[in-house]
């Protein structure tokens, strides 16, 4: 199944109570084009091989993301510094909350779409099922249905400290607010229960949708619930199912697995999958990657547009690194301006040579005025944008969780007394990840070890490092650079919006 063909049946369902149109700061989000179709009733539920039309509708919603929610989720933490002119982001880095914030009610509004979406798609499966005569197939696609929706009420837990889990949508108003351990114990059941209807096989495998549902991604996203939950034991046993598959391995060039050659690669559990179809003008499927972006930058391709500079490293990650002698992996996560440079040799000292504004392709990234240093995760080189195209990175796919991050819980639950179900020791899984970016191994190793490995490994993804360090109660690592963090301000506030619709909200997390 091609990508194109998530844009044959895509049906988003406007739920007023919780999905209301806000202002939103910046115009130049991801269109939407098919944002006003709707399912009709010439449909015919007796031709059964459309059953998958619905499914590849609840991808395209998940794959359909708007820039904001990527960026709202990924800082906070000591890696990321919010950049650029967004008011609300920039206090939001700072632990400075308002329920009027603007994208704080784009990501809940968006993702309950998205989640309402899930209900239409898993109904109209149901309709189709008598045509279809494939009870495993029909349960197949509702378990990756549920596996989606359990991804975003994921997001949305670890965001506002919890949410609404909706059982009916005809409810919703009567339904209360799960806390952030309800909703993970929530995704623990659910994916107990679709994982045995999900094929066995990595996502790359599969040939029906490539890059889709499987047992593993369920298997991570419930180890990722386990681990918000501070249940080690419940991380080591999914986690081991995931490692023992032998179906996952770690990408033998960690620079390349962030660019387009680390499409559908082996050390991917789960990915955002976007396309310009091998063409450079026409069709195309895409994030709108530029936030992420330096400025003013000078590319070795003539006319590929540069970014925002909304989203930057911190120093204190980049010194983190240099102090432990990085190189791969630092030279692959941050992109330099000069300035940048510059700064770093007057607080640092000497830096290496290998630093520098320029990639291994020939982008020169320049000084501007929003940024010292920009995400290189975030990127691929202009030599890589398929000619006749000119948006920042356009063609990419969006890596959400790898092998790396379920090798490094693996460790931290062992180390914390959970006991592996497999053979694999926490040394042996955090050298793997050590071995890759070239550093020799650790013995004995403890759970600040694989928290720092953590830090090396996933920076810039997805926020991983700030839910860490909530998880640990950490306050002094995310107190940096003036920020100051207390545990009252892990959670962002519920949208005034929202909680204007559903009185629920404003009673608080039950």
């Amino acid at each position: 199944m091609k990508i194109q063909e998530f844009k044959k049946y895509f049906a988003p369902l406007i739920f007023s109570s919780l999905l209301l149109t806000g202002g939103i700061g910046c115009t130049d989000k991801l269109d939407e084009p098919y944002e006003d179709e709707s399912f009709t009733s010439d449909v015919d539920y007796t031709i059964g091989e459309d059953m998958v039309l619905p499914l590849l509708g609840a991808y395209q919603g998940l794959y359909t993301r708007s820039w904001e929610e990527a960026l709202t989720l990924g800082f906070r933490g000591d890696d990321v510094n919010a950049a650029g002119d967004q008011t609300p982001m920039h206090e939001q880095d700072e632990f400075k909350y308002q329920a009027s914030h603007w994208n704080l009610n784009s990501v809940w509004q968006l993702h309950y779409n998205d989640i309402i979406n899930i209900f239409t798609a898993m109904d109209e499966i149901e309709k189709y099922r008598p045509a279809a005569n494939n009870e495993a197939l029909a349960d197949q696609y509702i378990a990756e249905c549920r596996v989606i929706r359990a991804y975003l009420y994921l997001n949305l837990a670890r965001s506002f400290g919890g949410c609404i889990v909706i059982d009916e949508l005809d409810n919703i108003q009567n339904t209360p607010v799960s806390n952030k351990a309800g909703v993970m114990q929530y995704i623990v059941d659910e994916m107990n229960e679709a994982i045995p209807n999900l094929p066995a096989v990595h996502p790359n495998k599969r040939t029906d949708i490539p890059g889709g549902m499987t047992q593993y991604t369920a298997y991570a996203l419930q180890a990722l619930a386990y681990q918000e939950m501070e249940d080690y034991q419940g991380v080591a046993t999914a986690a081991a199912k995931i490692i023992d598959s032998g179906e996952f391995a770690l990408s033998s060039d960690f620079y390349h697995l962030f660019k387009t050659a680390g499409k559908l690669n082996d050390e991917n559990i789960l990915e955002f999958q976007y396309s310009d179809f091998n063409q450079g003008e026409g069709d195309s499927f895409n994030f709108l990657w530029a936030p992420f972006g330096i400025p003013g930058w000078t590319p070795a391709v003539t006319g590929v547009g540069g970014g925002w500079g909304f989203y930057e490293p911190t120093q204190k990650y980049i010194t983190f690194m240099l102090d432990r002698g990085e190189t791969v992996r630092l030279e692959t996560s941050v992109l330099f301006t000069p300035d940048g440079i510059s700064e770093l040799e007057q607080k640092y000292g000497s830096i290496p040579a290998w630093i520098s504004n320029t990639n291994r392709e020939g982008d020169i990234f320049n000084n501007n005025a929003r940024l010292l240093y920009a995400s290189g995760k975030h990127m691929i080189p202009s030599t890589e944008v398929i000619e006749g195209r000119t948006a920042y990175s356009s063609n990419k796919n969006f890596i959400v969780i790898r092998y790396a991050e379920i090798l490094l819980m693996y460790a931290e639950a062992l180390t914390r007394g959970a006991t592996g179900p497999i053979s694999m020791t926490a040394d042996e899984a955090v050298n793997m990840v050590r071995n890759r970016a070239g550093l020799g191994d650790l013995e004995n190793v403890t759970t600040q070890n694989v928290l720092d490995e953590k830090f090396a490994e996933l920076a810039m993804e997805w926020g991983t490092r700030y839910y860490d360090m909530v998880r640990t109660k950490n306050t002094a690592e995310l107190s940096h650079d003036g920020k100051v963090f207390t545990m009252e301000k892990a959670y962002f506030p519920f949208p005034a919006d929202q909680v204007a619709e559903l009185p629920q909200l404003a009673d608080g997390l039950q």
